[in-house]
């Protein structure tokens, strides 16, 4: 047997040391879940400001695909490209400002913008006549891009979303 006086305490430094793993196991694991928690809230963030960007690019659309909003707002574009001389300008306007489109609000987002939408006619293809000699059914295509940004109160994060569709409309008179 042993005695009381001959042992040193050996038991007590172990325990210490392995607890001094274990606290710092633990304390590495706490950086590394924090670390995860802000990137996957970084990663939320950037969603929510693409999902912004692309809801009011798909409202847009969505309205635009009404014959009577798309006139209202298509023609004064193609009316306002055909007055301008000069033809390295690009006129653009704002979709939302015309006819009777509604933007779309930005809901449960207080750190997010409002987006900026604009609409450019990029180009206009050459007349197209039903029955040669017949001016009366002259058509054009009008191409257009509608951009979309979108960005956080502190621009650290932003998302521009584009897409083009064309439109076809009566030739402006010669």
């Amino acid at each position: 047997m042993f005695s009381v006086s001959s042992q040193r305490g050996s038991a007590l430094i172990i325990s210490l040391v392995i607890l001094t793993a274990i606290t710092l196991g633990a304390v590495v694991a706490m950086q590394r879940s924090t670390l995860q928690v802000r990137m996957v809230g970084n990663m939320q963030h950037q969603q929510n400001v693409f999902n912004t960007a692309q809801n009011d690019l798909s409202s847009l659309i969505d309205q635009l695909r009404d014959s009577n909003n798309a006139k209202k707002v298509l023609n004064k574009s193609i009316q306002a490209e055909n007055q301008n001389l000069d033809p390295d300008t690009t006129i653009t306007i704002n979709p939302f400002a015309q006819g009777n489109l509604v933007k779309p609000p930005v809901t449960n987002q207080k750190n997010i913008k409002p987006t900026v939408n604009q609409l450019r006619l990029v180009s206009v293809e050459d007349s197209l006549k039903a029955n040669e000699g017949n001016s009366a059914s002259a058509k054009r295509t009008y191409y257009f891009a509608n951009r979309v940004e979108s960005s956080d109160k502190n621009d650290n994060v932003k998302s521009i979303q584009e897409i083009g569709f064309y439109y076809l409309a009566p030739s402006p008179a010669q």
